[in-house]
């Protein structure tokens, strides 16, 4: 009854949302449209989002609707992931206000069919956690992603004193379609509350407490029954994998519950000043318990196979200035993740997980009857995994310059057409792998290694997307969006092992959506 009654909550807040804006409107439908383009201003947007303090200053009247479809393709990828996935979409969100109530909601379903997985009977969402099971085979999913988000934010002294709530909710159901066969689903709950105070007319702080809960459900099962207790067919079999190392197969009890809690604080900034621009901060630290239980769902009398601890810290900020003939609009990012966790088996710790991935970007955006946008990038990214009982410790770090343009022009008739451009280059900079020999099986030899000689690789990345725009009904602008990303591996490390499953050089994904701006 809980998950029916928040569904129904959000899909409420969300129509709302949509009916009320189209009264209230402060930016019309085709400029609505034209904010929405890859911009310095649409940047500072997207840092809003999800962080209730900032919900006032997301401008209102922006209201979204696609419906779209994505055909992602290759083998340049990680092992565990589909060599071919086809994500069918319909995502919606806007933003109001009503009655000195800065109002913004958001709703999205994403229905992905996937080819070729293996080794992996997981969500797409916890892909740090030690513990899953996984087979050889490769198998088909299904998976149906609902997300609900809401955030509301009022003065309560005149117009000092902000106080904001912010909610998201997310339920999976994901399922493989031949054996081994895995039922798993998970759901989210998190919950943000804030509080700010107005220094100056210029200076705003705040902070926020964040609370949320979750669980994840897994069960592997034979249509089959031949192949349930096959244990001569490696292929068919299931293994439990807890760490980053070889498994150990499971005959029986394929059942395994994940409960979730977790816990944070965030601390935030802004400063507005005609001559200096405005600049938003955000700072937050997230701490994430994870309980992994067998004998699904018997909590109480199951055996803890788990406990894993993930520790986040992120800091953001933008700064855009607007300048004579150019806004500017400058971002930076920083997160850090890291995990550890207690294996009740050796009674002590053996799973390690780190990653940091930092980023600069740079938006300059000329507006007019032909707009321009240009940006200049430059990420880092690296991760780590280590397994104490077979001394296992794989690292890289990467770094990515890039640099995109894009145009949009001004049709009669209310129309416009549009085509952006990007290019990114990964560079590998060190690398660890220290795998002993002893430790090599049937996983090392395909997930670890794969991975390894993918991660390390030096690729460059493409994109191009097109898209015209056009009046409908009521003026609501319309437009059909089309968009490339192409993916090639320039350069390989070398691995002194026998490769079984090598990465291959190529992956690229398609998109075609149709979007309603209101």
């Amino acid at each position: 009854m809980k998950k029916i009654y928040f569904i129904v909550l959000f899909l409420q807040l969300c129509l709302v949302l949509v009916a009320d804006a189209q009264k209230t409107d402060s930016i019309t439908s085709r400029q609505s449209r034209n904010f929405a383009i890859d911009s310095a201003a649409y940047s500072y947007y997207n840092f809003a989002k999800n962080k209730s303090f900032f919900t006032a200053t997301m401008p209102d009247g922006f209201n979204t609707l696609s419906i779209g479809h994505q055909l992602t393709k290759g083998r340049f990828m990680p092992y565990q992931e589909s060599t071919k996935t086809n994500d069918t979409y319909f995502a919606t969100e806007g933003k109001t206000t009503l009655s000195g109530v800065s109002l913004w909601g958001a709703l999205s379903y994403h229905k992905v069919r996937e080819d070729s997985t293996s080794w992996a009977h997981q969500t797409r969402n916890n892909t740090t956690a030690p513990m899953y099971f996984g087979s050889a085979r490769n198998v088909n999913y299904e998976r149906s992603v609902y997300q609900f988000n809401a955030m509301a934010q009022r003065n309560m002294i005149g117009n000092n004193l902000p106080f904001s709530l912010g909610l998201d909710y997310r339920i999976g159901d994901h399922y493989s379609t031949n054996d081994p066969r895995a039922k798993l689903n998970d759901y989210q709950f998190n919950m943000q509350a804030s509080i700010g105070y107005r220094i100056t007319n210029g200076l705003k702080l705040g902070m926020a407490g964040r609370y949320g809960y979750g669980q994840e459900g897994t069960d592997v099962a034979y249509k089959n029954p031949l192949h349930a207790g096959n244990m001569s067919t490696p292929e068919y079999v299931t293994h439990i994998i807890n760490g980053y190392g070889d498994p150990k197969p499971i005959e029986n009890n394929r059942v395994f519950r994940n409960e979730q809690s977790r816990k944070g604080i965030d601390l935030y900034l802004s400063y507005e000043k005609s001559d200096f621009g405005t600049l938003a901060m955000s700072a937050s630290y997230l701490m994430e318990s994870q309980k992994f239980i067998n004998k699904f769902p018997d909590a109480k009398n199951g055996e803890f196979y788990n406990d894993y601890d993930l520790n986040t810290y992120q800091f953001n900020l933008i700064w855009k200035k607007k300048l004579e003939k150019y806004l500017l609009s400058v971002l930076i990012n920083y997160d850090n993740l890291g995990g550890k966790d207690f294996n009740y088996v050796a009674q002590a710790n053996n799973y390690l997980y780190s990653r940091e991935q930092w980023g600069l970007k740079a938006i300059l955006s000329k507006p007019g009857t032909t707009s321009f946008n240009y940006i200049l990038e430059l990420k880092k990214d690296g991760e780590e995994r280590q397994d104490g009982i077979r001394g296992n410790l794989v690292s890289y770090n990467a770094i990515k310059p890039g640099l995109g343009i894009g145009f949009n022009q001004l049709l009669p008739g209310n129309q416009s057409f549009g085509l952006n451009l990007r290019a990114v280059y990964s560079k590998n900079l060190n690398a660890q792998f220290i795998v002993p020999i002893i430790s090599e099986g049937p996983f090392t030899r395909t997930v670890i290694y794969h991975d390894y000689v993918y991660n390390t690789a030096d690729y460059l990345s493409g994109s191009l997307q097109a898209d015209y725009n056009f009046p409908s009904y009521r003026q609501i602008q319309t437009g059909i969006k089309l968009g490339l990303t192409y993916n090639e591996a320039l350069k390989y490390k070398s691995l002194d092992r026998t490769l079984i499953a090598s990465p291959g050089k190529q992956r690229f994904a398609t998109n075609v959506s149709l979007n309603f701006y209101f």
